[in-house]
Parts: C-alpha cells; sequence; structure tokens
C-alpha cells in the first residue's frame, strides 16, 4: 500500500463507521398508579423506537435497558431486548416495568443504548457521545399518573419524552 493511499482508506473506513451513527430515535411513555385508594405500586410503559437509514438490510437491533432515579443507573441490571423492525429502517419495542413501590427506590428515567448488529456480523452500540460507558436517558418524571384498579393496564395518551445524553466515562 502506497504513502497516500493508506491515509484515503483510513478516512474512508472513518466516514463509513460514522455514517452508521446517523440514527434518530422517540420515545413515549404512559404511567399508572395501581390503586385508587392506598398507595401500592406505580408503573411505566415505555415506546422506543429508532430509525437510521443508512443501515443495510437484515441488519438486527436490540434495546440495552435498566431504570433510573435515585442514584442508580442500571437498575435492577441491564436488559437486553430485541427491537424488531416496525417499518423500514425503523426498529421498535415496548417495556414496561414497576418504577415506585412502598418499600423500593423511585425510578424516574429509563436509561438505554441502542446494539446494532449488522449483516456481517459487525455490531456498534447508539448511545449518543463518545464516553465509554454513555447512554440515553428517556426521563418520564413528568408523565401524568392517572389510578387504575387493574394492574398492568395502562389508560390515557402516551407522551413524548425528552432524550438526553450522559457522558460516562
Amino acid at each position: 500500500m502506497s504513502r497516500l493511499s493508506h491515509p484515503a482508506l483510513m478516512f474512508a473506513l472513518l466516514l463509513a463507521s460514522t455514517s452508521a451513527l446517523g440514527g434518530s430515535q422517540w420515545v413515549q411513555a404512559r404511567t399508572v398508579l395501581n390503586t385508587c385508594g392506598y398507595f401500592s405500586t406505580s408503573q411505566a410503559e415505555l415506546t422506543l423506537t429508532y430509525r437510521n437509514d443508512d443501515l443495510p438490510w437484515g441488519t438486527s437491533v436490540f434495546l440495552i435497558y435498566g431504570w433510573g432515579g435515585s442514584g442508580v443507573d442500571w437498575a435492577p441490571a441491564p436488559q437486553t431486548v430485541e427491537a424488531p423492525a416496525v417499518a423500514p429502517y425503523h426498529w421498535g419495542t415496548t417495556v414496561t416495568g414497576v418504577i415506585r413501590a412502598r418499600t423500593s427506590t423511585q425510578y424516574t428515567s429509563l436509561n438505554y443504548v441502542w446494539k446494532v448488529v449488522l449483516p456481517d456480523g459487525h455490531e456498534f452500540y447508539e448511545k449518543g457521545n463518545g464516553s465509554t460507558y454513555g447512554y440515553y436517558a428517556a426521563d418520564f418524571s413528568q408523565v401524568p399518573m392517572p389510578c387504575t384498579t387493574t394492574a398492568g393496564t395502562f389508560v390515557g395518551t402516551p407522551t413524548s419524552l425528552n432524550i438526553t445524553t450522559v457522558v460516562k466515562n
């Protein structure tokens, strides 16, 4: 390889690797209080969608997530779920969990990264920043919390959430 072709090859590889990071995303949430009387538990339902028009057909996407709040980043431990294709170049999934109980931590965000696996087996993590342990955080603390007498039943219209990136090295 000549001295001139090596920098050109490295630049082409850089462009190819960063072009896969051109994704967009959105998160919607609903929360409920599981009783209309004495406090019991609260639950959240979050629907996450990832879009990236630069990814080749046959790409798989996974959501790695944990609940955050009260000084906790990934409670109880990071979970991984597949985000199936929901439209061309769109992947999505819905997660639910208890976000508040009488004797436990109150969670106020869903912390997550997207794991993208290309058809050739190459994988990368979409997390919104270049830090080693960075992630996205979707804050649901301001989502209305109506009460319901049926656990696991979510009522009301989903609320769009703000997504921030958290830098952690």
